[in-house]
């Protein structure tokens, strides 16, 4: 149980001292993100978001990774793992940061271009996947019939650079609304927190709720009306946290059910781009999903609560189901 206490603690005091500053440096600095500079994003008026910084997720990261190599330290919780754990997270905050920073500090509106940054989400999801093969942990992930395949290397090489780039981009649609990824991702890591708690896995468990203390503190500035937004450089951080939890704790495909609203937003996406560049109908008011909410006029509040209320039957039915 001091797993989870002590990460949750930790990982909330860290973020909640240091969340202060960033808004205080980037808003003197006058640092704000150029997607918030009164455009009508999403065809909805985002005028009176002027002047909110973002890059939120370059202090939730690294409070989340100090702190869980504080409390294994102290827990004496020795494992190898935390390696993928770190890079994963790492590697895809960079990338989101690079995009995050081209905005709020280069006023690129486009930030980083959409195939340099699947390049770069490609190389790092490639290093994390050569680790995992080579460290010989157990995959599940893939289909168990292809294994008699010669070059079933190569499909596993694929799957889990899809597995990667995938969720990381997944997390990047649902962010948007004030507050609405960061609640999204307190339940799911608390999900599989629990479940992790339940199998004796400790690295998961201290890992995990480092990752939910970190956001807990974070949503207190995020909630509508945010204070600082998230950035790319949080989103795809935890997209790819998602991803590695999966991977670690023998569940895989539980992250389809965890990660439903994600994988639902993500379909809206292509959904709505497959069919009007055919067609030139839009099935959706707006793509992602949530957009559309907003769109016909839900505050965001409205839009938290509901997407939250759901993905929290989701986590409790999922951590029932897979704890069982």
């Amino acid at each position: 149980m001091l797993e989870m206490i002590f990460p949750l603690a930790i990982g909330f005091l860290m973020t909640f001292i240091s969340i202060p500053f960033l808004i205080k440096y980037l808003t003197t600095r006058g640092e704000v993100g150029v997607e918030r500079t009164g455009k009508k994003a999403f065809g909805v008026d985002t005028s009176k978001k002027n002047g909110t910084p973002s890059m939120g997720g370059i202090v939730f990261i690294p409070s989340s990774i100090i702190t869980t190599l504080i409390v294994m330290f102290f827990c004496k919780t020795v494992s190898a793992g935390i390696i993928f754990f770190i890079v994963s997270f790492l590697s895809f905050g960079l990338i989101g940061f690079i995009d995050d920073a081209l905005k709020v500090f280069y006023h690129r509106d486009e930030g980083f271009r959409f195939i340099p940054k699947l390049i770069a989400q490609i190389i790092s999801a490639a290093l994390i996947t050569a680790a995992l093969i080579f460290s010989r942990i157990p995959d599940k992930l893939t289909f168990s019939f292809l294994k008699i395949l010669p070059f079933y290397f190569v499909i596993q090489f694929i799957f889990y650079l899809v597995w990667f780039v995938g969720w990381s981009n997944a997390a990047n649609f649902v962010d948007g609304i004030d507050g609405l990824l960061a609640g999204i991702a307190i339940l799911i890591f608390a999900g599989y927190g629990f479940i992790g708690l339940k199998n004796g896995l400790d690295l998961l468990v201290i890992f995990d709720f480092s990752v939910v203390g970190s956001l807990i503190a974070y949503l207190f500035f995020n909630k509508p009306k945010a204070k600082i937004f998230m950035g790319d450089s949080g989103s795809m951080a935890l997209g790819a946290g998602m991803a590695i939890n999966a991977i670690f704790l023998q569940n895989p495909w539980s992250l389809v059910w965890f990660g439903l609203i994600l994988v639902i937003d993500t379909l809206s996406v292509m959904i709505q781009i497959s069919v009007y560049h055919f067609f030139h109908v839009r099935i959706f008011p707006v793509a992602p999903l949530q957009h559309s909410f907003q769109k016909i006029g839900w505050s965001e509040w409205k839009i938290d609560a509901t997407f939250w209320g759901i993905q929290l039957i989701i986590t409790l039915i999922g951590v029932f189901v897979w704890t069982r």
